[in-house]
């Protein structure tokens, strides 16, 4: 099992239709595989020689992260990863794919790819060779619904997952390796038969998505099984929820709420999690973040310098030459404020791709709005807004959330400084 940091493989045909689409890595809950198929589309219709070539592959940006195109004889393969894992890709899936093409594929008739049932168990073939990507020993797996899969005789841990080992427990129970412990759960979650719990991590940022309305109403399924787990905490949910602004940590959650019980409001927020009432904010979409509060920062240090009915006018200026209503909404102008919506709502359905196109266009915003101000005061404007992006400003990022802010940190030094 090599892990080569893949979040997902989409297979399809020639034709461009999606045959498997495998996920990798448990954590990342925003890759579609209808969107990701329309956009390797699109793709393909400019670009139909490269991926019809035999023998071929490439790279395409898609969003913060990379597709690797690897192309045979009849199958595609789409390998979405990011960019430090690109040298190891080919040698691991090309092997993978000459497989797929002789033992698995098979024509029902020409330009037809048969019942996709039948590729079902490359899924365990994907999961032993690659495995989970990016594992922490820390989760803790569980059986979850199988719709008529059933766990292997040979599983040699199938007996040791009952939703309160972690992984590194059942490497200490099993007598096996850490390597062939992550082997045999690799397979078992592949192939749909396990899903993790403790997964969050204090400094992920975590957002409601559209199945939390459910545990807010009494009369629904999911706030009575909710309430069979956490009876204690079910009135607890709603300050949970106060604080998923789209910008707050996991830790700065559990620190506000400490007199709830640090490791209740946890298990409260991993429960919720599981069941896809929260997700994790995506690469892309932590880099919008990262933007809106320099953005924020910005505007606070420009209506101390000139003037809040100033900052307003400059803003507003700049606003009215933005064509995209998905940010122009998350900006709110009042006669003597403004307020920038942290949620992430209306980015709901889109490709990475796309989010990191608005990403930077909430640049554009920032560097337009500060060009508009009056030269005067701008120097010590700059200074000041380079002073206050200290390290504590920047202290809840990961380093890959900085991919690419170093050009709007280069454009300020060059024009400005």
């Amino acid at each position: 099992m090599i892990d080569i940091g893949l979040e997902s493989l989409l297979i399809m045909d020639k034709a461009g239709i999606p045959l498997l689409f495998q996920k990798l890595d448990p954590k990342r809950s925003d890759i579609e595989p209808v969107l990701l198929s329309g956009f390797l589309t699109a793709v393909k219709a400019f670009s139909t020689t490269i991926i019809d070539d035999t023998i071929s592959d490439f790279h395409v940006d898609y969003g913060k992260r990379l597709i690797t195109i690897l192309s045979g004889q009849k199958i595609v393969f789409a390998a979405i990863h990011s960019h430090k894992s690109t040298e190891r890709i080919i040698p691991v899936l090309a092997p993978l794919l000459k497989e797929f093409e002789s033992q698995y594929y098979k024509e029902e008739h020409i330009g037809e790819s048969g019942p996709l049932e039948q590729y079902e168990p490359f899924r365990e073939r994907i999961a032993t060779v690659m495995g989970i990507s990016n594992p922490s020993l820390d989760w803790i797996p569980f059986y979850s619904e199988t719709n008529g899969v059933k766990v292997t005789d040979d599983n040699k841990v199938k007996n040791l997952i009952d939703n309160h080992y972690s992984i590194h427990e059942i490497v200490k129970q099993s007598n096996l390796s850490e390597l062939e412990v992550l082997n045999e759960i690799s397979k078992l979650w592949a192939i749909g038969l396990i899903r993790f719990r403790n997964i969050l991590t204090q400094r992920d940022i975590v957002i409601p998505t559209s199945k939390i309305a459910s545990y807010l109403q009494p009369s629904t399924l999911a706030w009575q099984e909710l309430y069979k787990v956490f009876p204690n905490l079910i009135n607890v949910i709603p300050h949970i929820l106060n604080h998923l602004d789209g910008r707050t940590t996991v830790g700065q959650v559990l620190n506000d709420l400490v007199s709830e019980g640090i490791e209740n409001v946890f298990w409260l927020m991993d429960y919720l999690y599981i069941n896809d009432a929260l997700s994790i904010l995506s690469p892309e979409k932590r880099r919008i973040l990262m933007a809106k509060e320099i953005l924020q920062k910005s505007l606070e240090i420009a209506s101390g310098i000139y003037s809040r009915e100033e900052t307003i006018w400059h803003l507003k200026s700049v606003l009215n030459e933005i064509r995209s209503p998905e940010i122009v909404s998350q900006i709110r102008l009042q006669k003597e404020n403004w307020t920038i919506e942290y949620s992430f709502l209306v980015y709901e359905g889109l490709t990475p791709e796309k989010v990191l196109h608005l990403y930077d266009i909430w640049l554009e915003i920032l560097r337009m709005f500060i060009f508009s101000l009056d030269e005067k005061k701008r120097k010590k404007y700059i200074e000041q807004l380079t002073k206050e992006l200290d390290f504590d400003f920047f202290e809840k990022y990961r380093s890959e959330d900085m991919d690419g802010f170093e050009e709007f940190a280069f454009w300020l030094e060059l024009v400005f400084i």
